[in-house]
């Protein structure tokens, strides 16, 4: 029998702190570093360190030939692209916006899996769907109206989202034939050489003669929420199962609205409430489990990894 609370539990919980708090902790360091340059920075540090610990565990970083490309498309959508407008999206709009509108990602990815004929959309996970975006919606419209306020911020956090939750669509292939952390690793190397391209003029422009304050900003980002979440998360997986871990997942929206209200002293009004409260049940509802098949009908069709499972939110 499990225990009711252990070790993956932990990991868990230190995963999740580390990725809501990540929110406000970059958001912060925008008052020194350009998004893109802080981006591209982090990314690198993170792809180093990530490289060490498979070198230092000993697991090999192998794949085919004819799968390099797939794994590179990946890393394009699941880092480089994701990043590109998470990043640029937080600076200008709130740390509280950023964590709901990525929250619902999981609903994005149900509509791509139902575009591909991958799985029905159920009764349930319609509804999900439009209480999402319509939860979305009111997170936008409490920022100012939707043609003032933090539009321009939420839209490209809303593309960013997108582009993460594409990713389960796309990985699925390679995770039948690989290990998860081999194909994030060769993904986050595509992705962030990406990233260094597009970054390029911010990191020629940027002034590396920051405050001792936002280069730990950048190591928290790379080494804590980037490095060790991947590890705590993947770790959290091995050892009470991705279904228990993924409700871990809910703690993250929530986490992170309090630390930017808390830290960054962010307004959040009744219809910020409203609006994140409806996005979450949406989520929650479209992420609810299949029914089984009656006994003699067959085997129901193996669900994908979630995103929360394959990605930290920052």
């Amino acid at each position: 029998m499990r225990r009711p609370f252990g070790r993956g539990d932990v990991f868990a919980l230190l995963t999740v702190v580390m990725w809501a708090s990540s929110f406000s902790v970059i958001k912060s360091a925008y008052d020194e570093f350009t998004p893109l340059a802080f981006a591209a920075t982090r990314f690198a540090v993170a792809s180093a360190a990530m490289l060490l610990l498979l070198a230092l565990l000993r697991r090999p970083l192998l794949i085919a030939r004819r799968d390099l490309l797939h794994a590179a498309i990946v890393g394009l959508f699941h880092v480089g692209f994701y990043q590109l407008f998470f990043s640029t999206g937080l600076r200008y709009t709130t740390a509280s916006n950023s964590v709901l509108i990525i929250a619902v990602s999981p609903v994005i990815t149900a509509v791509m899996v139902w575009l591909t004929r991958a799985e029905p959309i159920t009764w349930r996970q319609g509804l999900g769907i439009a209480l999402a975006l319509l939860g979305v919606f009111i997170l936008v419209e409490a920022g100012g109206s939707l043609s003032a306020g933090h539009l321009k911020g939420d839209l490209l956090t809303l593309a960013a989202a997108v582009s993460y939750a594409v990713t389960p669509v796309l990985v699925l292939p390679l995770l039948r034939r690989y290990a998860t952390v081999t194909v994030m690793t060769i993904g986050l190397l595509f992705g962030t050489l990406f990233l260094i391209a597009v970054g390029l003029p911010e990191l020629l422009r940027q002034s590396w003669r920051v405050s001792p304050t936002a280069w730990a900003q950048l190591a928290y980002a790379a080494l804590g929420a980037g490095t060790l979440g991947y590890l705590f998360w993947y770790e959290g997986i091995g050892r009470i199962g991705p279904t228990r871990l993924a409700a871990y997942a809910y703690l993250i929206p929530v986490l992170g609205v309090a630390i930017a209200v808390t830290v960054l002293h962010e307004v959040f009004t009744t219809m910020h409430l409203l609006g994140a409260v409806v996005a979450l049940a949406g989520v929650a509802l479209t992420r609810w489990p299949a029914a089984a098949p009656p006994e003699g009908r067959g085997v129901a069709p193996p669900r994908m990894e979630s995103p929360e499972a394959m990605k930290g939110r920052a």
